[in-house]
């Protein structure tokens, strides 16, 4: 009779494992379709602004010659002051 009793209790633990097995699973499978969606928004975000930076980046390469020569004018200018000063 024992026996019947200690079978009944582990068939009945293996039910409510299986169920919260189960339960675990769905969640899982909840959560790994809201990854996947936001893998595929990141991806998409991603594959729009490469274009973008790229073409900022080129911009700034453009540009940087540019600003090299301005930051050296303003050295030249501040040298100049400078001089100036001490001569008065």
């Amino acid at each position: 009779m024992l026996w019947w009793i200690a079978g009944g209790i582990v068939v009945l633990s293996l039910v409510v494992l299986i169920f919260v097995a189960l339960s675990v699973m769905s969640h899982l499978r909840a959560f790994d379709n809201a990854a996947r969606a936001m893998q595929a928004r990141l991806v998409d975000g991603q594959r729009r602004v490469e274009p973008r930076l790229a073409a900022l980046q080129q911009t700034v390469e453009q540009m940087m010659p540019q600003l090299e020569a301005m930051a050296a004018q303003q050295q030249e200018r501040a040298a100049l002051k400078a001089a100036q000063v001490e001569n008065s």
